[in-house]
């Protein structure tokens, strides 16, 4: 069973790391235009509106929508008492693009330079999204497990 998850890791990996470098590199330029003090004026609203939008959005995408995705998952499971491996995978990678998603909403407040405050909690909160997207093979085996998949 090793195998299987050495396997299925294999599979989630190249998608986390496309998303991540992607989210990263969108984090770097938006770092690097806000220390040169570079600005992109904000569409609409003010700066401090946007930085309200863009937390709550981040901590949303980061934290909020990937437990509510596994609840669900959770609950459709123990109605079912069978889960497929198909739709396991679909499930990780759902919370992978919905987590590391965080990573961009901070990216846009970078770019629009609002408070610091707000775009700090921003950029925590889509850390903590791409940290809880990693698909290490420790969590997939006890996930696997909970789920009856055969996880040692």
């Amino acid at each position: 069973m090793n195998e299987d998850i050495a396997k299925l890791a294999r599979t989630l990996n190249p998608l986390f790391w496309v998303l991540t470098v992607l989210a990263v590199a969108f984090l770097g330029l938006g770092y690097l235009l806000h220390r040169m003090t570079i600005t992109i004026q904000a569409p609409f609203g003010g700066l401090r509106a946007w930085g309200i939008i863009l937390l709550v959005l981040s901590v949303l995408l980061g934290v909020a929508l990937p437990v509510l995705i596994r609840t669900l998952f959770n609950k459709r499971a123990v109605d079912a008492k069978h889960v497929e491996l198909a739709d396991f995978v679909s499930h990780q990678k759902r919370l992978m693009v919905v987590s590391i998603s965080a990573a961009y909403a901070a990216g846009i407040a970078y770019l629009l330079m609002v408070p610091n405050l707000y775009l700090y909690g921003s950029v925590l909160a889509g850390l903590y999204g791409i940290y809880s997207a990693i698909p290490s093979e420790r969590k997939l085996n006890g996930e696997l497990r909970f789920y009856g998949l055969g996880g040692k």
